[in-house]
């Protein structure tokens, strides 16, 4: 499905048609109704912990960091069981299915919170009526209401101008089985969680749990892998963090086709503090449907400190990506990686919140291999981003990175990139930023400025 979206190319009125129609809908910006957030503070809405869709958005649907205790303790923190498949901020209120947008809200960072609200079964939650009266059975049909979105966005990178209009939502068929979706239409490069320009199925599968152990979920379809592997609260997505790709899904992992495709998908949480994820996907999506690839990682919740560690295996595409150095070198007259190559990755990914100071720090580090090729590149990048720093749900960070690259074989500048943001919410459903890039050893500066709109569809034509 996505395969045949991608050969739906936008025409060139494509960019001007999703620019006007966002400029229209913006304008009467503060008379609509603002998305309900899952959380206090932003984060992506596409998939979030565990199994819900992907997106790059967002950054209002991730629990806020912020909120924590005297003593420094996570209070109530990010769930990233709940992303993948729903959020529950309060064991009293109903469970929430994190949205597409919202793929970067942890359910890692709640030590010690419980698994109420993760496809749970209505008799572990609450009455159907909302009452603590009688427990209700699976069988008496959905917790959840259907959620159906909009986010309009768009970004201006130096010369380069992108948007997209994503529409996304779920639809509980039981207590714990779920329906999740989300399309796109778009033009331009920005979004890293958007496979192509013009029309796009970005995700479409489902997720369920079993009635008695909600701490494990699986999911099957059209899935954004990146909203499933390699989150981080401070940086993700470009809509709410950096704009520059080497912030968002590791470079390592990003070159070993983690990106959406058809998948198989379980999301287990054995203790508090771990969070274990498999999937077995297919490299060359529905066009060349094989299950060849596999994507593993373990989390580790360490109080304000959680830690990820993620592999990859998977084969070339034929997209001609990958290590930049790998094509000084040729195979039968071909420079570069070639499709069917087999390729592996892994990557560390860590984030520390620090309640004092109001900040979160990040840090990544990957490898990438094309064992064909026998060549290997390696990415890092760290940074942080402070909170309410000069008004209230604001934020500001500051980064440097180096993207996948060969120390040995590479000529020419590092490509590397220093970034510091500043983002604002301008009304209840729309925020906006500009970014400064320094980029390949500072000698490329780039202005960059973002706009994003969330809209709840179903309040809007209630």
């Amino acid at each position: 499905m996505r395969d045949i979206a991608r050969n739906f190319q936008a025409p060139p009125l494509v960019s001007w048609i999703v620019w006007m129609a966002m400029a229209a809908i913006v304008a009467p910006v503060m008379a609509l109704p603002a998305a309900a957030e899952v959380g206090s503070d932003e984060m992506s809405p596409v998939a979030d912990a565990a199994m819900v869709p992907s997106s790059e958005n967002p950054g209002d649907n991730i629990e806020d960091p912020r909120n924590v205790t005297d003593d420094g303790a996570v209070a109530n923190p990010i769930d990233e069981s709940a992303p993948v498949l729903l959020v529950q901020e309060n064991a009293n209120e109903p469970t929430e299915l994190a949205e597409p947008s919202d793929s970067f809200s942890f359910d890692e960072m709640s030590v010690g919170t419980p698994e109420d609200g993760v496809l749970a079964p209505l008799s572990i939650t609450e009455s159907s009526d909302g009452g603590d009266g009688e427990l209700v059975e699976l069988g008496d049909g959905p917790l959840t209401p259907p959620s159906l979105k909009l986010q309009t966005a768009a970004i201006q990178e130096g010369d380069d101008f992108s948007a997209r209009a994503r529409i996304y939502g779920h639809y509980f068929l039981e207590s714990n089985i779920a329906v999740v979706g989300a399309v796109d239409l778009s033009t331009g490069n920005a979004f890293s969680d958007t496979d192509s320009t013009g029309f796009n199925v970005s995700e479409l599968y489902i997720v369920a749990a079993p009635p008695d152990l909600p701490s494990l979920r699986g999911a099957v379809g059209l899935i954004e892998l990146t909203s499933f592997f390699d989150r981080n609260s401070f940086a993700k997505d470009s809509l709410t963090h950096f704009i520059n790709p080497v912030f968002q899904t590791n470079p390592a992992l990003a070159a070993t086709q983690l990106e959406s495709q058809p998948t198989a998908l379980l999301h287990w949480r054995p203790i508090d503090e771990v969070i274990l994820k498999a999937a077995a996907f297919s490299s060359g999506g529905f066009d060349d449907l094989n299950f060849d690839a596999f994507a593993g990682e373990v989390g580790v919740n360490l109080g304000n400190l959680i830690v990820r560690g993620t592999y990859v295996s998977s084969t070339d595409d034929g997209d001609r990506d990958g290590i930049p150095e790998s094509f000084q070198l040729s195979r039968n007259g071909v420079f570069g990686p070639q499709e069917g190559d087999r390729e592996e990755a892994y990557g560390i990914n860590a984030e520390w919140f620090i309640p004092q100071l109001n900040a979160g720090l990040f840090g990544r580090y990957g490898h990438h291999r094309n064992r064909d090729l026998d060549i290997s590149g390696d990415t890092y990048s760290f940074g942080v981003n402070f909170l309410d720093l000069f008004m209230d749900d604001d934020r500001f960070g500051v980064g440097y990175g180096r993207q996948l690259s060969d120390d040995d074989r590479r000529q020419g500048d590092r490509p590397d990139v220093l970034e510091t943001f500043y983002d604002i919410r301008l009304a209840p459903n729309t925020r906006a930023a500009i970014s400064w890039q320094l980029r390949d050893e500072f000698s490329e500066s780039v202005l960059g400025l973002r706009i994003r709109a969330d809209w709840d569809l179903l309040e809007l034509f209630d």
